[in-house]
């Protein structure tokens, strides 16, 4: 991976007075090092032009225009192109979870090789990743997120908030303590906070927790992972968990695709 030129890439649904995405990937940008790409979505009904895009990004330095066409090489093409270690979209309540999934913006979330961090209309614009809450179930793919919030402890200092599930098959449990053994060994190596919260609730509940926890704070970044392997109702199955949250929940969500990453962010 190259240490410069990284950069996040906002996918522009609608051009929202508050500029959320805008908001939030500066500070990505500054905890990362990296410049923003902004594209319109090429899934949205209302085409945004070139220069409505530049008006919006005027008072961003750091951002500049990317026209990205709609094709089943992309995004991945241009992640790889351009060392992009995030996607960054506002959620589209309207018209991003309708029953039919084909063209939409979810094609891109659910196969790019990197995170796609997910806002919705009640994030806040002040969020500065300082807080991560990470519900722990019983997959052995828990551990990608323990990886991805490193990098946020790493580069930003922040306080990685872990929340295992608690389950009554031991075969479970084994697998969620060694997930616990694998981020503490990984976290010791740097000089950043971490934090275990108790729970009581199974894996299929957990990710709700870490939204409704009362200890997690509005701005506090959830860090999920895709559900069910690939297949038919793949798009459907998180398309409609990630409508509940970011309908139901203020908090930024980071979503990662299971081995999918092209690139880890490193510092500049």
């Amino acid at each position: 991976m190259y240490k410069k030129n990284q950069h996040i890439l906002i996918i522009i649904q609608n051009l929202n007075p508050n500029k959320s995405s805008l908001h939030h990937a500066v500070a990505l940008t500054k905890i990362f090092k990296a410049k923003i790409l902004v594209t319109p979505s090429p899934f949205s009904k209302n085409k945004i032009q070139q220069t409505e895009i530049e008006d919006y990004i005027s008072d961003t330095p750091e951002a500049r225009f990317l026209k990205i066409d709609q094709s089943d090489l992309e995004p991945n093409k241009c992640i790889e192109k351009l060392n992009i270690i995030f996607m960054l979209v506002q959620v589209d309540q309207k018209n991003d979870f309708k029953f039919f999934l084909k063209n939409n913006i979810f094609n891109w979330v659910l196969t790019a090789k990197i995170p796609t961090i997910l806002i919705g209309d009640k994030t806040s614009n002040k969020a500065d990743y300082s807080n991560i809450q990470i519900p722990i179930d019983h997959k052995k793919e828990s551990k990608e997120k323990m990886i991805w919030a490193s990098y946020f402890g790493r580069f930003n200092k922040a306080i990685i908030h872990l929340i295992p599930a608690k389950e009554k098959d031991s075969t479970y449990m084994k697998t969620i303590r060694n997930t616990l053994l694998f981020t503490k060994k990984m976290f010791t190596q740097f000089n950043f906070d971490y934090k275990i919260t108790k729970s009581e609730v199974a894996s299929k509940q957990i990710d709700e927790e870490a939204f409704s926890n009362p200890a997690t704070k509005a701005s506090d970044l959830v860090i999920l992972m895709t559900g069910k392997v690939q297949g038919v109702f793949f798009l459907r199955f998180n398309s409609k968990k990630i409508k509940h949250f970011t309908n139901t929940y203020p908090n930024p969500i980071l979503l990662i695709n299971p081995l999918k990453d092209y690139y880890l962010p490193c510092e500049g």
